[in-house]
């Protein structure tokens, strides 16, 4: 692993300072291209998207082009690669089935059921997926 430390630009630290106090998320990795730009997936309302715009447009050092809008759909690969596979499927099921929901639509053994697994192993699994999963949106 390599980790780097950089001195922001100007306009860099300003589009950062800009997210700390709006409701804008900014998804990472932030990409550098080959044009010597920064790719940045930028996540938020409509109106915090036209903060952005006008914030944007008051600044002579900053400028953006829109690449694309849409609906965020999370990148579950790097969700995926924190649980084996088999607690992947376990948790597929319990989801599927209801598990998560108020009130709890699906027990341990539907699960094991589902994926030919005893209730005991079921468990096991959930919970080491979860503690997997929320460690890592936590710390």
């Amino acid at each position: 692993m390599a980790v780097s430390q950089f001195e922001p630009t100007e306009a860099v630290r300003r589009s950062l300072q800009l997210q700390q106090e709006s409701l804008l998320v900014i998804e990472t990795p932030i990409h550098f291209t080959s044009e010597n730009h920064l790719k940045i997936t930028y996540l938020g309302t409509d109106e915090t998207f036209s903060q952005l715009y006008e914030y944007a447009r008051k600044m002579d050092q900053l400028t953006f082009e829109v690449l694309g809008l849409g609906d965020y759909k999370t990148d579950k690969s790097s969700l995926n690669r924190m649980i084996t596979p088999r607690q992947e499927e376990v948790l597929e099921a319990a989801v599927d089935l209801g598990y998560y929901r108020e009130p709890r639509e699906a027990s341990l053994e539907d699960i094991g059921d589902i994926v030919g697994i005893s209730p005991g192993t079921v468990g096991e699994h959930l919970r080491k997926a979860e503690e997997r999963v929320f460690s890592e949106l936590v710390h």
